[in-house]
């Protein structure tokens, strides 16, 4: 069975090597996601695959997508191969995309190894053998299909797969990367594809907070958020998970922990709510808004969105242009007005 009808002799070869059939596990699968500090080093392995071993323990089999290791400076960082090749405007895309495409398969191959240290079957995949099709745009990809047949047989045969995330492949067999947050969206699609039970995203802290704790210290982490609002905040400045995976997990209907790499708290689950709580769901804060000077917007989602709250606000920023619709009030001040705004929204929102 060929992983695409348009993918070439190239794409025959490796599926006559590795047969394929379309088979289903009987268990039921999660889809973890390390981010690049869950991979960076001997520590935070361990700490990654002692969150792969509970998984398995409590009956399910495990599909792992990794980042590149580390962020730039860091040897197999993307940043850092991308500095050894010319600028955007000066190198080719397909070239660029496959020299991106290299740091998730070496962190695969590099997490897929220790994993068998530590008495895991493990299997790297890169997003050719792991059956992922892109619309073939350079650097913008997007995740159209999956076969899943090669992933689910190795689920079925005992391993983690161990599979790189940003990346997939088009029809004419080009590696291709998936842009900001590419590998937040490979998990999720992947999971989507295989109707896994949720996706745990593994990163530095141990969910999503109601702000940025580096801004509000008092600022709590949630259990649960709606998606919708979880996208709103995304959209709006939140970094924790990209708005793209947010969007890729309401298209599939699955479930979304944000999770920390380091501990066995459940963190935040982001999926459809029936009724949403009552109160502050959280703040966004997103700079580099365009005017005469620097600009941010703070963005509030708030269940509801007081009157009186509104009016406190505009009388705590006087200077701020407000707007306010539905479930979410805005504030657009100077950036460097940002950070306390962030601290008095919070104040009369909370």
């Amino acid at each position: 069975m060929a992983i695409s009808t348009g993918c070439g002799a190239a794409c025959g070869l490796i599926n006559a090597i590795i047969p394929i059939e379309k088979e289903r596990v009987n268990m039921e699968i999660i889809v973890v996601k390390f981010g690049g500090t869950s991979v960076a080093d001997e520590r935070a392995r361990t700490a990654a695959i002692g969150q792969i071993k509970n998984i398995r323990a409590a009956g399910y089999g495990v599909v792992a997508v990794v980042s590149a290791m580390g962020r730039k400076g860091a040897p197999y960082a993307t940043d850092t191969l991308l500095g050894l090749v010319r600028p955007a405007d000066c190198s080719a895309p397909r070239t660029r995309d496959l020299l991106m495409s290299c740091g998730e398969i070496i962190s695969a191959c590099v997490f897929a190894d220790s994993l068998e240290q530590e008495g895991v079957k493990a299997m790297p995949m890169n997003g050719m053998t792991a059956g992922i099709r892109t619309d073939g745009v350079y650097n913008a990809a997007e995740i159209t299909d999956m076969d899943t047949s090669r992933v689910l047989k190795a689920v079925e045969e005992g391993y983690v797969p161990v599979v790189t995330g940003f990346q997939g492949v088009s029809e004419n067999c080009d590696m291709t990367t998936l842009g900001r947050g590419g590998s937040d969206t490979s998990a999720v699609a992947i999971g989507g594809y295989l109707g896994a039970k949720g996706v745990y995203i593994y990163t530095d802290v141990p969910g999503v907070a109601e702000t940025d704790p580096r801004i509000v210290k008092e600022a709590r982490f949630l259990r649960e958020v709606d998606a919708d609002d979880m996208l709103t905040l995304a959209e709006n400045g939140a970094g924790v998970i990209h708005p793209r995976a947010v969007r890729t997990g309401m298209r599939f209907g699955i479930p979304v922990w944000v999770r920390s790499t380091f501990d066995s708290d459940p963190g935040t689950a982001i999926k459809h709510l029936e009724t949403k709580p009552a109160g502050l769901v959280g703040l966004a804060l997103k700079k580099g808004i365009a005017g005469e000077e620097p600009m941010a917007a703070v963005t509030v989602v708030a269940h509801p969105v007081a009157e009186k709250a509104v009016a406190d606000a505009k009388a705590a920023l006087p200077g701020a242009a407000v707007t306010s619709e539905g479930d979410v009030f805005r504030a657009v001040v100077k950036e460097t007005e940002a950070a306390d705004a962030v601290r008095a929204l919070y104040a009369i929102f909370h």
